[in-house]
């Protein structure tokens, strides 16, 4: 009965070696590989998400330079997501359009909502007692308001999980009037 075993054993085995060797893909010549034979293929949703070599570069274009600029007032920024003008943006392109000015940061709301102290110690102060999150540093407290308050000003209300990149110019105007004690920024992260 053993003996009967071990031959059924080394039949399934063999069978299974044949079954593998005998596959329609098995190359037997190393002169007729194929590369990529065995790589699996992209769906036609994933073949449209994927950018192609020139939007590769014309991302690392935006990182290098501030060529994408439209209304002259952008700076570099430390990641491709964040290399965007407000002229790029529709909801705020809206706006400047509606008042006559080139860029977000001469709107006149923008010098009130998002760099009078007043109003945004006074956010803070609400963000605070909402949030219970304290900023010691005064610059960062004011820079951390300023952005959610351009958020809030542009989008009116976005939630958790829903998030924009502020144009470049208003980070960096913010930036200017709030500066960094050692001018190292956060820049945008996602949410956690």
């Amino acid at each position: 009965m053993a003996d009967h075993e071990e031959n059924s054993e080394t039949s399934s085995v063999s069978s299974l070696e044949l079954s593998c060797y005998s596959s329609d893909f098995e190359v037997w010549n190393e002169h007729d590989l194929q590369p990529y034979q065995f790589e699996p293929e992209l769906s036609d949703a994933e073949v449209e998400e994927t950018p192609d070599r020139d939007d590769f570069s014309e991302s690392l274009d935006r990182l290098m330079s501030t060529n994408w600029c439209q209304c002259a007032n952008c700076a570099g920024m430390g990641s491709i997501r964040e290399c965007r003008c407000c002229q790029e943006i529709p909801e705020m392109e809206s706006l400047t359009v509606s008042t006559g000015v080139g860029c977000i940061t001469d709107h006149p709301g923008f010098r009130s909502v998002c760099l009078d102290h007043y109003v945004l110690e006074t956010c803070y102060h609400w963000y605070n007692q909402q949030y219970g999150r304290a900023i010691q540093d005064a610059n960062e407290r004011f820079r951390y308001v300023a952005y959610r308050m351009l958020v809030r000003w542009v989008w009116k209300w976005l939630g958790r999980d829903i998030r924009v990149t502020s144009p470049a110019c208003a980070v960096a105007r913010i930036r200017e009037q709030f500066p960094g004690a050692d001018g190292q920024y956060v820049g945008y992260r996602d949410p956690e």
